[in-house]
């Protein structure tokens, strides 16, 4: 009987870990190749998505630019184009986007108004629309200072407001930005203003560039925005009559602001209620919205857009992606 040399084992067991390092050696590449053909196709997917984006946006302010152009900015329920879905084709997939009216909403930058007199009145609607979100008026009315406060230029905190006095005590400290917003997702740092509370006022603010007041259009205004009208006659229409009102508007909508306040529950209002500015039958602000679907992946976006008294649309808010 032969025996076998001890060699040949430490040979064999040799050859054996090599072929498993080989092994681990070509999974680790191949892992890694997989990893990187997957990265560059969601790079790819998220050009091609930004570039649809693009064309989205072109094509957004060639609908607001056309629909601006044939209405004058009169618009209504009913006008074409507005609220209708819109779809191109792309590469791989698809761009889905509807133009809406974006005038309906309170700005809240206009508590930051230079004009204490404009200022004080923003306050007075702000609180309110803080009243119809059963905030009781003391409470609601230190909520407006705090946001006047954070928008003003000045370190003077108002009654129940605050400035970095208050805000460098938290954890971590800040500062009050002492200027207008970019988004009212901003509110979020602003004493009083909790979670609960930004998700009850977000379907009825906007931040705009300028602190002004927004002109309500009262032919596109929904009845879920009637606390919006309500805020415009000092709490003297009650949040009743104000969806009933937009509940029973005509189809074609009111040729004009006084026809709309000769109807009886706006005309028994004392004149100093009144903030008769405040409405408009036209809109310059439009909001286009919707999303570029992929390769089965989809990228939201959003555009607000000022169209108005002749001059060309233009972006004055944008979002693509996931906030």
């Amino acid at each position: 009987m032969i025996k076998p040399h001890p060699q040949r084992g430490a040979a064999l067991l040799s050859i054996l870990l090599i072929v498993a390092a080989l092994a681990v050696a070509a999974l680790i590449a191949t892992t890694a190749i997989a990893r990187q053909t997957d990265l560059a196709k969601a790079a790819a997917r998220r050009s091609d998505a930004s570039w649809a984006a693009y064309s989205a946006e072109a094509l957004a302010l060639s609908a607001v630019g056309e629909l601006s152009t044939l209405t004058n900015g009169q618009l209504t329920p009913l006008t074409t184009g507005l609220m209708e879905p819109v779809v191109i084709p792309v590469r791989g997939g698809v761009v889905s986007l509807e133009v809406s009216d974006a005038s309906n909403c309170f700005n809240v930058n206009a508590l930051g108004s230079p004009d204490e007199g404009a200022a004080t009145l923003a306050r007075l609607s702000w609180i309110s629309l803080l009243g119809d979100m059963e905030i009781p008026t003391t409470d609601a009315a230190s909520l407006a200072n705090a946001l006047s406060d954070w928008l003003d230029a000045d370190s003077d905190a108002r009654q129940g407001g605050a400035e970095d006095g208050y805000y460098l005590t938290l954890q971590p400290a800040y500062r009050a930005a002492n200027q207008l917003m970019d988004s009212p997702r901003e509110l979020a740092s602003v004493l009083g203003y909790s979670k609960a509370l930004q998700d009850a006022l977000e379907p009825f603010i906007c931040a705009r560039r300028e602190p002004l007041m927004s002109r309500l259009n009262i032919n596109t205004l929904r009845p879920d925005q009637a606390p919006l009208l309500r805020a415009s006659y000092s709490e003297a229409l009650t949040l009743a009559a104000a969806t009933r009102i937009l509940e029973n508007r005509p189809e074609t909508g009111w040729p004009g602001v006084d026809q709309f306040e000769a109807l009886p529950d706006i005309r028994t209002i004392p004149e100093g209620q009144k903030r008769t500015e405040a409405l408009s039958t036209t809109s310059s602000m439009y909001l286009a919205e919707g999303q570029t679907v992929l390769d089965g992946g989809s990228w939201p976006f959003s555009f607000v857009i000022s169209a108005g008294g002749g001059a060309a649309p233009t972006i004055v808010w944008r979002r693509t992606g996931e906030e």
